[in-house]
């Protein structure tokens, strides 16, 4: 951070109500300069037989006002000095990845505000107090510098000494202490050695009052970390969070032949097999990258082999940034996967067999803490995307699990079959409640030439620009060759389709027109009858069927009725040949709207989760639950006012109604149907199954009742 131990700016105290940062109050009394304590002591350097510590990149988005609205600046790494940038007197901040400090000076100076990973809104902390004789809020917030002090996942550790300079008893913590008293009695500090990481010191118990911002280096006395009294009695240390994706359906990685984003550079969005390969003269490795969009993985060895190394978006300048064992890089795999949801089960046996097993949802530091060992022979990740880790506290090798099974240690490209962490890689905004279906066209296949993004339904393209590839994010998409929504239509599924052949289309189509496929909430089903008007012989069905002659139906079809779900009846089997869109609607004749007697194939179109609050119109109260509700086999479900707590997000899976901090449990009805009836959250389990349907004017309906 071009600190040394002996380097601190000057430290003040910094108001945090943890874990969101606050405003600063003024200090009267400049502490002294921190001085080097112990230097061997300070840095945990790697050394042999310690794990090797991953990086991470940082970024922060800030907003010139409040609501995260304004002027929005990206910031990657530290930023000397922030002085020239217009804001309002209160920002919105949200850090993506990193531990930060923003300080009230340029270089890193004056008194401080810790941001943590997450969203917080910040009124002026340095006119909190009325300085200069102003009322808070009536001057625009300023901003001296920022730095990105937690770089990555080393444990952090901090060393309290009984005496001054390092010296007396010593207590070392590396975790969170809500409250160190012992009898009553406060632990006192003389002295401070922060050997790693970012700490919060507070003089009361249980985080209470303005806590002290320790970086790394050494404290010799009180005034060097601005106290006067050394009673210490809880401390709180920011960590990283999981790693994270924003842009994963808009993959872009920049490569350059020399460190520090120097020399031949290359625009990539697909994998790289070989960058030996890439044209002009051959490129030994990569010097360096920035990720711009998508979640990628690098490679020591051609082909995906060899060291595996995770790469968020953000800017790496060196080997060393993206956690190296030496300078080679040279293949590059964008991974596609779903980020949702994740699960996984890790088995201590080869190939699944009988033994010990650990299922995980979330982050795990260390595999022990969940009564498991570190030997882990196969793995079946259940849905979502997982880094495991070779040491504990996602330390050592590292090794990226897409949905699938590992029947041994080589199937995900270790030599031995140690691991002892893991942790998921969520998806930034997955749990939004403004979903965002996006298409990218682009001129020429392979994702090359002219670009055009579009989140809206499109009645006519412009006529000089024709798509011969695209990528969906978000949800589905069907292209026309018509202006006007009219023509043949082609359903394009979440997913990239490199040329027009993927997309359906014949060489010479010219998509002239788009729309999105409307979100829906009702369980996939449909009819198909060989007469006209819903008579003769029914076919119903509820999934996909790639060939209706093939599961020995006649594909004879005259009247079609979709009770739910939206769906693709296709023209031949295999999904081939024209595509229809139907949503809930019956066609009385097939014939007449089709042109054809039959159908080939068919799917019902599969939706992303999409989260949403329940709103009575009659009372305008939310629907919510109590936060303790996972403890129980039934929950109270209650109406109150809108809040930003998750327990008044709902979201709609398999016909259910759950709530977000009770995946395992589902709205349903006690007792007779009707108005007034009880509303709990109950086991899914719970038979007859409750399901609902949600129409377009957001009614719900009981599939029951």
């Amino acid at each position: 951070n071009g600190l040394g131990p002996g380097d601190h700016p000057s430290l003040e105290l910094a108001m945090l109500e943890a874990p969101s940062p606050g405003s600063i109050p003024p200090d009267t009394e400049e502490p002294e300069s921190a001085m080097a304590l112990c230097p061997a002591d300070v840095l945990q350097e790697d050394k042999e037989g310690f794990e090797k510590i991953n990086t991470r990149p940082g970024k922060i988005i800030l907003f010139s006002e409040a609501g995260f609205a304004g002027h929005k600046r990206e910031i990657w790494g530290d930023v000397p000095d922030a002085t020239s940038w217009e804001l309002s007197h209160t920002i919105s901040i949200r850090v993506i990845r990193g531990g930060w400090v923003m300080y009230e000076k340029p270089r890193f100076h004056g008194r401080k505000c810790v941001l943590a990973e997450g969203d917080v809104e910040i009124d002026d902390p340095w006119t909190a107090y009325g300085q200069s004789g102003q009322p808070r809020g009536s001057r625009p917030f300023r901003i001296g510098s920022f730095k990105r002090v937690v770089r990555d996942y080393r444990t952090p550790e901090i060393s309290l000494f009984a005496e001054e300079n390092g010296e007396g008893a010593r207590l070392t913590f590396t975790d969170s202490a809500e409250d160190t008293r012992t009898r009553g009695q406060a632990l006192a500090a003389a002295s401070i050695i922060v050997h790693s990481g970012l700490w919060l010191v507070y003089s009361k118990p249980f985080f209470d009052d303005d806590p002290y911002v320790l970086e790394l280096g050494g404290y010799p006395n009180l005034k060097a970390w601005g106290a006067k009294d050394p009673s210490i009695c809880s401390m709180h240390p920011i960590r990283l969070g999981c790693p994270v994706v924003e842009r994963p359906g808009e993959p872009q990685v920049r490569i350059y032949e020399a460190a520090g984003f120097q020399g031949r550079s290359f625009t990539i969005s697909r994998d790289i097999y070989d960058v030996k390969r890439l044209p002009g003269p051959a490129l030994p490795t990569v010097g360096s990258l920035r990720v711009l969009g998508g979640c990628w993985v690098g490679y020591e060895k051609e082909g995906f082999r060899g060291h595996q190394y995770l790469l968020e978006e953000g800017e790496y300048q060196d080997w060393r940034q993206w956690g190296g064992y030496s300078e080679e890089l040279v293949s590059l795999r964008l991974i596609r996967t779903d980020f949702s949801s994740p699960a996984l089960v890790l088995f201590e046996a080869m190939d699944f067999e009988e033994g010990p097993s650990v299922e995980l949802s979330e982050a795990l530091p260390d595999t022990q803490l969940a009564g498991y060992g570190t030997v882990t022979q196969s793995i079946h990740v259940l849905s979502g995307v997982w880094v495991a880790y070779e040491g504990t506290n996602f330390s050592g090798e590292q090794y990226v699990l897409e949905k699938g099974v590992y029947r041994s240690c080589e199937d995900w490209g270790a030599a031995d079959s140690r691991i002892a962490s893991a942790q998921p890689i969520l998806q930034v905004g997955e749990h939004n409640l403004h979903f965002v279906s996006k298409i990218l066209l682009f001129s020429e296949p392979d994702f090359l030439g002219d670009q055009a993004a579009f989140e809206e339904d499109q009645d006519t393209l412009p006529t000089a620009f024709v798509p011969r590839s695209c990528r969906v994010r978000g949800g589905s998409w069907i292209l026309f060759d018509g202006q006007a929504f009219a023509g043949e239509q082609h359903v394009l599924s979440e997913g990239e389709y490199p040329t027009l052949s993927a997309m359906g289309c014949l060489s010479s189509t010219a998509i002239r027109s788009l729309k999105k496929v409307p979100v829906f909430f009702s369980e996939p089903s449909i009819f198909l009858h060989g007469l006209e008007c819903f008579e003769g012989k029914e076919i119903e069905l509820n999934s996909e069927v790639r060939s209706l002659q093939a599961e020995g139906f006649n594909n004879h079809v005259l009247s079609v009725r979709v009770k739910g779900g939206i769906w693709v009846l296709c023209e031949h089997g295999d999904f081939r040949g024209r595509q229809w869109l139907l949503d809930c609607t019956e066609i009385t004749n097939w014939l007449t709207y089709s042109g054809i007697q039959h159908v080939g194939s068919l799917y019902p179109i599969r939706q992303r989760r999409i989260y949403f609050r329940i709103r009575s119109r009659e009372l305008e109260l939310y629907l919510c639950v109590p936060d303790d509700v996972e403890d129980m086999k039934a929950g109270r479900v209650v109406v109150s006012s809108l809040s930003e707590q998750s327990n008044s997000v709902w979201y709609y899976e398999d016909g259910l109604i759950k709530n977000q901090v009770a995946p395992n449990m589902s709205l349903q009805v006690i007792g007779p149907a009707g108005k007034g009836a009880k509303a709990v959250l109950w086991s899914e389990s719970r038979l007859p199954r409750q399901t609902w349907s949600v129409d377009s004017q957001g009614r719900i309906h009981s599939q029951m009742f």
